[in-house]
């Protein structure tokens, strides 16, 4: 298959491919989004997850029909057929009428078998566009997290077939073509269903890889080596958040906030990275978390969220917000300056 395909989708569902094409760092060379590269991707990643969930939906659209008529089995095929080519748009916002936004996706060498598979014998009634349509506004209505997997199946896969076999793995990433051998203990999760992580021992050490931009993963023949000890820091990371990394050569040590009144209505508010608090003592909160998360959740909250623990930390924050208050300072002297200046003018 040679000629481009056009489809017509939804502006909402159109919104949502973009931004999976920015986060998941679909780029060319040049910086621009790889548009091509991700609709063939989403197409051979997506379309047999995608026929199996319309089976079952198109089963149960047959079984409430013919539980409710009593159509001959060929007319009750027919209905629940045209029902469901409607049921994964409709499912965005029914004030867009119009499928106004016009892509173009070309097969390439990889993808080309597939679509001619779809093409001869998923298609039944409909056209590829309107199957493609679909498949995409399914795709969307996905959390941001299972559309990462589905984009991402065969390093997932790979991932997960290593932690079965209890096997170390060899990968490379998007930013770093450096090797990379770790022992892999699971993939999870952000609490916000943003991104998926690998959580690995790396070097004696937790880390955290988010998994969009591992590459070229290998596994080895070489099992699993997980120190004593660090199973219970892969829990920790799991539960707080596995993108924040606990720095195993500080002794752990609780860490305790004290909030103002804004500073606790700051803390109901914003979600984003926010850590569970293990205990709340009046106005001070402590918590199990990360330095790092504690850090770049907190450093939001100014003068409004003060650490007491630990010292090393409390002094991290202070420096944070102390060179702040330097360049402000000068920028401020700096614009004072501009102002003295261009009133000392005589107009012209």
């Amino acid at each position: 298959m040679e000629e481009k395909i056009k489809i017509y989708i939804p502006k909402s569902v159109n919104a949502i491919l973009l931004k999976d094409m920015e986060n998941f760092e679909f780029f060319k060379k040049d910086g621009s989004l790889n548009r091509n590269e991700f609709y063939n991707t989403l197409i051979l990643n997506y379309y047999e997850q995608y026929e199996e969930s319309q089976g079952e939906i198109f089963s149960h659209i047959q079984e409430v029909i013919r539980e409710n008529t009593s159509l001959k089995s060929s007319v009750v095929s027919d209905i629940a057929a045209n029902i469901l080519q409607f049921v994964d748009v409709r499912n965005f916002d029914l004030s867009e009428q119009k499928y106004d936004i016009a892509i173009a996706v070309k097969p390439t060498k990889k993808s080309s078998a597939d679509i001619e598979y779809i093409q001869s014998c998923l298609l039944a009634d409909s056209t590829l566009s309107n199957y493609f349509r679909n498949m995409f506004a399914s795709y969307a209505l996905l959390p941001q997290d299972r559309r990462e997997a589905i984009l991402f199946k065969d390093t997932f896969e790979k991932i997960r077939e290593a932690i079965e076999s209890d096997r170390k793995i060899y990968f490379t990433t998007r930013k770093n073509e450096k090797p990379h051998i770790v022992s892999p203990y699971v993939i999870s999760n952000s609490k916000e269903e943003l991104f998926n992580y690998l959580i690995c021992q790396y070097k004696s050490y937790p880390y955290s890889f988010r998994v969009c931009r591992i590459r070229q993963v290998k596994i080895l023949n070489e099992g699993r080596d997980l120190n004593d000890g660090i199973r219970e820091i892969f829990d920790k990371m799991i539960l707080y958040g596995p993108q924040f990394a606990y720095q195993v050569r500080k002794p752990a040590q609780t860490i305790k906030v004290l909030l103002t009144d804004r500073g606790k209505e700051q803390f109901k508010s914003i979600y984003l990275h926010r850590p569970q608090p293990s205990s709340i003592d009046g106005d001070v909160y402590s918590f199990d978390c990360s330095r790092t998360q504690a850090f770049q959740y907190f450093c939001k909250f100014g003068a409004n969220a003060l650490i007491l623990e630990p010292e090393d930390l409390q002094a991290d924050l202070h420096r944070f917000h102390g060179y702040a208050s330097k360049r402000y300072s000068q920028l401020t002297r700096t614009n004072k300056n501009s102002v003295n200046e261009d009133s000392g003018k005589t107009p012209s």
